[in-house]
């Protein structure tokens, strides 16, 4: 909302996650970090078990979701 009504005026949204899939492995969860999420389901070495994942899709930081309502709009 901030890139299309504030003028790209961001306020406090910088938001840093930690390494999940870091996290998950310290704890002896698979943990894979994904940036392409189609390659990765379709990757013929993936096995498919009954094993716990954690996935972390990564998404650009401007990626919008719509509709968007302006603050104080119907």
């Amino acid at each position: 909302m901030q890139e299309f009504f504030y003028d790209k005026r961001y306020v406090a949204t910088p938001l840093v996650a930690p390494d999940f899939a870091a996290l998950a492995n310290a704890f002896g969860i698979r943990g894979e970090r994904i940036t392409n999420a189609l390659k990765w389901c379709h990757h013929p070495l993936r096995a498919r078990s009954n094993e716990t994942v954690l996935v972390d899709f990564r998404v650009e930081q401007e990626d919008s979701v719509y509709p968007m309502v302006a603050a104080g709009a119907s």
